[in-house]
């Protein structure tokens, strides 16, 4: 026998979802919730903690680079003052230290203090510098007393003096004797004195 349901289809009973699957359904979307809830949240917080992190490094590395760099500069600078100072030993090396040299000529001079041997001045001091000859010094001397003896006492003195080993040359002795009233005594040898010192090319290639 035929029936007809004339109910609307989702009062029909044959046609309604039974209880269970519905709580089936509802119970599986709320643990795909959850469970895409606690990734979101897991995945975000590690993400902010790695972005964090992120920062720290990259800020010290930043900061370790700046100290690369101060590094590097100062690495630099070191090389250029080690050259710097190579030239100016090597500028030192190739000059004639002349306050040495003065300081040697006055103890010549002054021989202790002591007069027995000579009593000596200078007119003048003059220096004339040529590359190929080398220095010349005129020193226009003089020796109180008549005696020539002291004259060759001073000429021996500069020979001896620790310059004398620079000199390619000095001037041979020769006096003129002249008198001065204020001079006790009167009498005084004047003559010229000068100094031939060798060129310092020729220095440097011997040493």
């Amino acid at each position: 026998m035929i029936r007809i349901n004339l109910l609307p289809a989702d009062l029909r009973r044959g046609n309604r979802l039974p209880a269970r699957v519905l709580a089936a359904a509802f119970g599986a979307a709320l643990i795909i919730s959850a469970a895409v809830g606690w990734f979101g949240l897991v995945y975000f917080g590690n993400l902010a903690a790695s972005e964090q992190a992120l920062q720290k490094v990259t800020a010290k590395l930043d900061s370790r680079a700046a100290g690369v760099k101060y590094y590097t500069d100062l690495e630099a600078n070191r090389k250029d003052y080690a050259l710097r100072v190579q030239t100016i030993q090597k500028i030192g090396k190739s000059r004639r230290v002349w306050s040495q040299f003065l300081d040697d000529l006055i103890d010549v001079v002054n021989n202790n203090g002591a007069t027995d041997r000579h009593l000596a001045w200078f007119d003048s001091i003059t220096v004339k510098g040529d590359p190929k000859k080398g220095v010349t010094v005129k020193l226009p001397s003089n020796v109180q007393g008549d005696d020539k003896s002291l004259m060759a006492n001073f000429h021996e003195d500069l020979e001896a003096a620790p310059f004398a080993k620079e000199l390619s040359k000095k001037s041979d002795p020769s006096f003129r004797q002249k008198n001065d009233p204020e001079r006790i005594p009167t009498a005084y040898l004047t003559f010229p004195m000068e100094l031939q010192f060798v060129p310092f090319a020729k220095k440097a290639k011997k040493k």
